[in-house]
């Protein structure tokens, strides 16, 4: 007859079992959740406990980094950086590394850690638009640098054959105030409401966070052109998350710039008044009292916590209202109200440039009208004086050879450019309209 266990042995017996499994436990659901990481049980099972993916990742980043970078420091970007450093990192500690991990907490935290001035960029994330068919770029840190080197006030092309034209690039003479977007989803909603236009915004949007490039961008147009940064977000705490990163400092970006914010997110009272549809979104290790303030932080009010924490402790879940429940009329009239109601309006620049654009405008219609009366006789002269070269497309060979980076018709213009094209020797039409042309230039010089 088997000896009978007594309790306190068994008891010891099941938490030696228990502890001699758990950590097989934990490998064979991490393997579970990601069936790349079974090449990696047996470092997990048998190593005793080692360095963390902070230490491995100190150990091979700057070399990763300088492999990457080459003798001449270009741009790194940071996934490139993570496929130099994993090898080792993974080596070293026996575990998966995550791509997001690496490039959203390890390198920068090792950046701001050491200070080192490397040459890091991240891939766009969401993009930029002005308005009016001005200039659109991705949000990453190569385009955001792109534009903010190039940023300049109005500029007046004076009218040629062409009618006179303002070009712009940034925000002087363009936008009053950026717009940012938590989804990208909504842009096509907003072209079709002309939003940008019809208030002379810019529109930004992100997928959620905004990305450090996003805040780089603001941080400079809005200090620089006194202009508002407007948030638009979802009423939950990823929201209030995402209007607090646009506006204090964090572990990733530090604000060189105090800049004007204005928060026009979904508030309880737009939820309550359009009485939109409510959802929950679970916090399975989420801190009551962390999370509470952490809304605080980004400023919730306490009415709006209640609201989103009314069932949390049956459910350990906030309550949160996306833009998404908001037809497309609601959310357009709910944009409008708030641009309104925080005085974003259509740019008008100072005196000088408006008589100046005038003084142009009037110059160009003159222009287009005398060379319309002139148009044939022009043409005519210039078939009659044009001579083709023979030997045009070994020409446009002999361009390209010297500058491969233009297209054909480029290289065409750059042949014309250094021969003189024989002009009529009687005067005719084509030298009345070009007395004209250099009449109003001359004018437009003087009063411009």
């Amino acid at each position: 007859m088997p000896k009978k266990i007594d309790r306190g042995m068994a008891a010891d017996l099941i938490d030696a079992v228990l502890a001699g499994t758990k950590n097989w436990t934990r490998t064979k659901k991490q393997e579970e959740r990601s069936p790349a990481s079974r090449s990696y049980r047996y470092s997990r099972m048998t190593q005793e406990r080692g360095p963390g993916f902070k230490e491995a990742a100190a150990e091979i980043m700057e070399k990763a980094y300088r492999k990457v970078s080459g003798p001449k420091g270009l741009p790194a970007n940071a996934r490139q950086i993570m496929y130099a450093a994993r090898p080792h990192i993974q080596k070293v500690t026996g575990k998966e590394l995550r791509s997001d991990y690496f490039t959203q907490v390890l390198l920068p935290d090792y950046l701001n850690e050491t200070g080192v001035d490397w040459n890091v960029t991240y891939d766009a994330r969401g993009h930029f638009n002005e308005p009016h068919g001005g200039r659109g770029f991705g949000v990453g840190t190569l385009e955001v640098r792109d534009y903010l080197a190039h940023l300049h006030g109005p500029r007046m092309i004076g009218a040629d054959f062409n009618q006179a034209k303002v070009e712009t690039l940034g925000p002087s003479g363009s936008f009053g105030a950026v717009l940012f977007v938590e989804k990208e989803g909504f842009d096509p909603l907003l072209r079709a409401a002309k939003i940008a236009e019809r208030f002379d915004v810019a529109v930004m949007s992100t997928k959620g966070m905004s990305v450090t490039a996003a805040r780089a961008l603001v941080d400079a147009i809005c200090h620089t052109h006194d202009i508002p940064l407007l948030i638009l977000h979802d009423f939950d705490k990823a929201g209030f998350s995402i209007a607090g990163t646009l506006q204090r400092d964090t572990r990733r970006y530090e604000f060189q710039h105090n800049i004007a914010t204005v928060d026009l997110g979904l508030s309880l009272d737009d939820v309550t008044a359009m009485a939109l549809e409510s959802e929950y979104q679970h916090h399975q290790k989420g801190n009551k009292t962390a999370l509470i303030a952490n809304l605080r932080q980004n400023g919730a009010s306490d009415k709006e916590i209640a609201f989103m924490f009314a069932d949390f402790d049956r459910l350990r879940s906030t309550r949160r209202v996306e833009l998404n429940a908001m037809t497309s009329p609601q959310f357009i009239a709910l944009v409008e109200r708030k641009l309104r109601a925080n005085g974003i309006a259509k740019v008008i620049p100072e005196d000088d440039l408006l008589e100046k654009t005038y003084r142009q405008y009037a110059i160009g219609q003159t222009v287009k009208t005398e060379f319309h009366k002139s148009r044939k006789a022009v043409e005519a002269k210039a078939k009659k004086a044009l001579k083709l070269p023979h030997d045009l497309k070994h020409q446009v060979e002999q361009m390209l050879k010297q500058h491969g980076d233009v297209p054909w018709h480029q290289a065409i213009r750059f042949i014309i450019d250094q021969k003189s094209i024989p002009r009529p020797k009687d005067k005719g039409a084509g030298d009345e309209i070009n007395d004209v042309l250099a009449e109003n230039v001359s004018a437009a010089d003087k009063a411009g």
